[in-house]
């Protein structure tokens, strides 16, 4: 697994962090919430071609 930026986990820990009020001796707790959500953002594919449905092809004709 690759090493995620050291910046980006510190930003989104003090995002997280800030948003619970800035509670004191709590900081392990967001950085690793930081690091989980942004490894799940990583195996997310967001991709232009992943984002187009397999819709079945369009058929002339009626319905019923």
């Amino acid at each position: 697994m690759q090493t995620m930026d050291q910046e980006k986990i510190r930003d989104r820990a003090y995002q997280l962090w800030d948003r619970a009020g800035q509670p004191e001796g709590r900081e392990q707790e967001f950085w690793y919430d930081a690091e989980r959500e942004l490894a799940e953002e990583d195996t997310v594919d967001t991709s232009q071609e992943a984002s187009k449905l397999d819709l079945p092809p369009v058929v002339p004709g009626r319905l019923s």
